[in-house]
């Protein structure tokens, strides 16, 4: 017999599945399905060399963000200059992790 759970959320009184989660609670997985240009390490130099300074908190930027997501295109419209922290926020708040705000 299969050993029964409560739901990883400690408010929810629903039983889970074998990945912790009930239906309720079931995200997605948040990772993106579509794969980066075979020149992304020179696009993200050129964003990053455009727009040096992070667009969230003026820190210098690190990474790059997709705004509209990766299949929203990785041109300069569609790309973001972000240091780690405000990138991070943004992920989290984008998967659901953070809210609003």
């Amino acid at each position: 017999m299969p050993l029964v759970r409560p739901c990883r959320n400690r408010w929810c009184p629903e039983y889970a599945g074998p990945d912790g989660w009930c239906d309720r609670h079931r995200k997605a997985p948040f990772y993106s399905s579509e794969p980066l240009p075979p020149g992304w390490p020179q696009i993200r130099a050129a964003q990053l060399a455009a727009f040096p300074l992070c667009a969230g908190c003026g820190a210098p930027a690190t990474e790059v963000h997709h705004v509209r997501g990766r299949a929203g295109g990785h041109g300069p419209d569609n790309l973001r200059s972000l240091c780690h922290d405000c990138h991070a926020e943004i992920t989290h708040r984008e998967a659901g992790w953070l809210s609003a705000p």
